[in-house]
């Protein structure tokens, strides 16, 4: 009995399991086989998942069909920036600094003691939160905003900051503090259901005493900043307080927020750290900005003797990664990170926040973003966004040791055999299809990122092992130029996409924004690329001198624009390049301009939509399927917000 004496209903079950990759070698091994996975929807809807880097929803009602559907659709939008019409969203109150934007949740502070400068990089605190569903407020075509679509949650403390496990816990966590009798300030935990309002039914001390500091509100919770992240069981939060201040400049903490145990601690002596993001379950990125590095640390791997004392653990790093050496004058002052959505090790979700959509992105693809804000001796400030697949990042924990490996071996890998190039637009779709590595005629070949390594022990204090930024940066990461204004807010990414604006000056003085969306899914890039090969062929092949001369053919004259691919969408107008070669970062400037020392090459390829519209936002925000414009007051106050959703009844 052979494999293909099964009943077809066995054979797909079977095949379901398998990878893309695999599916495709099952394709070419005969013709009833390509049959069965060419006419089978589930397994076509399998691959197409994989290739977008979403998983499905198995509480969605929809069939199978509907589903593949569907995806085909959102895929096609995003690569069109095809959005439905927009929703301006006018906020009935008066917002703080306080935001946060996750699994279709919109998360502001209120101030009801008057107006509050809306300005993301210092924590000015709040008096209560407001929270509402993206999907309550989106009505396209619709500018006004009922006050009863956001629930509040008062508190009865002064808000520093929250921090969301919205899907996974429904809860939020608000970091408070009060002033005592005797004029010191008492900083606390209280976990909340968000549905609720109440305290978290599974927080065995629903209020977490972080300590006491012999100063009043005033002069200590104005400056510093908090940053707060929950994933599974393990609440992690940083306090980030100026130079100077009366207290120590950072301190980091991790909880099991379930039973209230401190289980990990870190007094961090200097203000080197202001922010971190969970890339795994056990897995932190922890940006050192004194050091110019990016330590990887474990978390949460308590062993047997401690889990029978009360006294905490160091938190240990586990791997340095070195960022480009910066230039003489140059120093960084503040990085923010995030990666969206977190790796989790459970499967549950919260009854009241069930997703509803037929699939959701896969956190194993997700990218990290890391803006980097810089100052040189003469005053002057830049800002530049680092991006890199978090497995990328969490490969780095097992890669070979530098101390042990020679230098050539893993800052220079040899590279994959060249495949040959389809001549034709089908052969470059099964090239597509085959999962085929594409790359242009550069330096770089595109690199699908390595799966998460399996957890490790963390490594001792003081002994972690260090990469430099040669041997794991340039091929795995893209450097990007981009503006204080819009890298003042960090929800910009969801899944492979990062979203900014780019300003541009009109004649009358007025400041209008072109939406740009950026694609690091591989699979996207060489789908793109395959589909504009024709045009990039024609654009290397010859050489147009102009009107009265003779084309050269490419041989003889290379095109010096030849490491992009443009490319413009004729009903959206879309402007699209795709960017599979090596750049330089800050190539246009003088050395001694430069942010750093040594010219900076990243590889990682991409493929960039900018709208055809322009709009008055200073800044936009990325969650699921939604790009959200953000309209801003003189005094950076939240003006009102344009929720942009993606258009699911599009031609493929």
């Amino acid at each position: 009995m052979s494999l293909l004496d099964l009943s077809q209903e066995i054979l797909v079950h079977i095949l379901s399991y398998l990878h893309y990759n695999d599916l495709n070698v099952c394709r070419r091994l005969n013709k009833p086989f390509n049959r069965l996975i060419q006419g089978s929807t589930l397994l076509q809807y399998s691959m197409r998942l994989q290739l977008a880097g979403y998983e499905d929803n198995p509480y969605s009602p929809l069939v199978l069909a509907d589903k593949l559907r569907l995806l085909k659709q959102q895929e096609a939008a995003w690569l069109r920036l095809d959005f439905d019409k927009p929703a301006t969203v006018r906020i009935p109150f008066v917002p703080t600094s306080i935001y946060d934007l996750t699994d279709g949740i919109l998360l502001l502070g209120e101030s009801t003691a008057g107006g509050q400068s809306m300005a993301p990089g210092g924590q000015t605190g709040a008096d209560s939160i407001r929270w509402t569903r993206l999907s309550s407020l989106y009505a396209p075509g619709s500018s006004t905003t009922p006050q009863d679509s956001w629930e509040q949650i008062e508190v009865g403390a002064h808000i520093m900051d929250v921090g969301l496990a919205v899907q996974e816990h429904d809860l939020i966590v608000v970091a408070t503090d009060r002033e005592t009798e005797d004029s010191h300030t008492v900083f606390e935990l209280r976990l909340i259901q968000l549905s609720t309002g109440l305290s978290h039914p599974l927080a065995s001390k629903p209020i977490l005493p972080l300590g006491t500091l012999p100063a009043p509100p005033h002069d200590v919770t104005g400056q510093c900043s908090v940053c707060i992240e929950i994933v599974g069981d393990q609440l992690c939060f940083m306090f980030h307080y100026p130079p100077g201040s009366v207290a120590p400049p950072a301190m980091f903490q991790v909880y099991d927020w379930k039973s209230g145990r401190c289980l990990q601690v870190r007094g961090l002596d200097c203000p080197n750290y202001s922010t971190f993001t969970f890339l795994a379950p056990n897995i932190i990125a922890l940006p050192n900005c004194a050091d110019n590095t990016i330590e990887l640390c474990h978390i949460g791997n308590v062993s047997e003797h401690a889990e029978h004392t009360e006294e905490p653990q160091q938190l240990e790093t586990s791997c340095v990664l070195q960022l480009p050496r910066l230039g003489k004058g140059h120093s960084i002052t503040q990085v923010t990170c995030r990666s969206e959505p977190k790796l989790t090790s459970s499967s549950k979700t919260a009854r009241s926040f069930r997703p509803t959509e037929p699939f959701y992105l896969n956190p194993e693809n997700a990218i990290a973003i890391f803006n980097v804000m810089t100052h040189d001796s003469h005053g002057f400030h830049e800002c530049l966004t680092l991006i890199v697949h978090t497995a990328s990042l969490l490969s780095t924990l097992t890669a070979p040791d530098p101390s042990t490996v020679p230098a050539d071996h893993v800052s220079a890998p040899a590279p994959a055999p060249r495949p040959p190039p389809p001549t034709t637009l089908e052969e470059a779709i099964t090239w597509y299809l085959n999962d085929a590595m594409f790359y242009t005629d550069g330096e770089l070949e595109s690199q699908e990122p390595s799966p998460p390594p399996p957890p490790e022990p963390p490594g001792r204090l003081g002994s972690a092992r260090c990469l430099s930024w040669s041997q794991w940066g340039p091929r795995a990461c893209r450097w990007l130029e981009t503006s204080f204004s819009a890298s003042r807010w960090i929800t910009t990414t969801c899944g492979q996409r990062y979203v900014t604006v780019e300003e541009d000056t009109m004649d009358d003085g007025t400041t209008r924004s072109t939406i740009v969306v950026f694609d690091f899914n591989p699979h996207t890039v060489r789908r793109l690329a395959a589909l504009h090969r024709k045009r990039r062929r024609r654009m290397r092949g010859f050489y147009d001198l102009g009107e009265g001369h003779t084309a050269i053919p490419a041989a003889y004259a290379r095109l010096e624009d030849s490491v992009l691919i443009p490319f413009t969408d004729e009903r959206t107008r879309v402007i699209g390049q795709i960017q599979c070669d090596t750049t330089e970062l800050m190539a246009g400037y003088a050395m001694e301009y430069r942010i750093f020392e040594e010219p900076v090459r990243t590889s990682l390829p991409y493929a960039q939509m900018s709208s055809y519209d322009t709009f008055a936002y200073g800044a936009v925000l990325l969650d699921r399927n939604m790009v959200i414009g953000v309209k801003l007051s003189d005094t950076d106050d939240i003006r009102e917000l344009v929720i942009h959703a993606i258009r699911m009844d599009c031609p493929v």
